[in-house]
């Protein structure tokens, strides 16, 4: 199975942090794909930057739905 078909889905998260956090994590497993649906802070988000460290090529990639 290749990662690049996994794709990790957040549905409404709260705030950015959480969304940073989420890139991370992923990043460390090697996923590229962060889909958003229908997320409660503005985005693009500061404090997701902040929170992410090094996934930020995640978070500019991020598909918001």
């Amino acid at each position: 199975m290749s990662l690049g078909n996994i794709y990790f889905i957040l549905v409404r998260p709260q705030i950015g942090e959480n969304i940073g956090s989420v890139a991370r994590a992923i990043k460390n497993f090697n996923i590229k794909n962060l889909r958003i649906v229908n997320p409660r802070c503005k985005w693009p988000n500061q404090k997701a930057q902040a929170t992410s460290v090094g996934a930020k090529d995640i978070l500019k990639s991020v598909k918001v739905f």
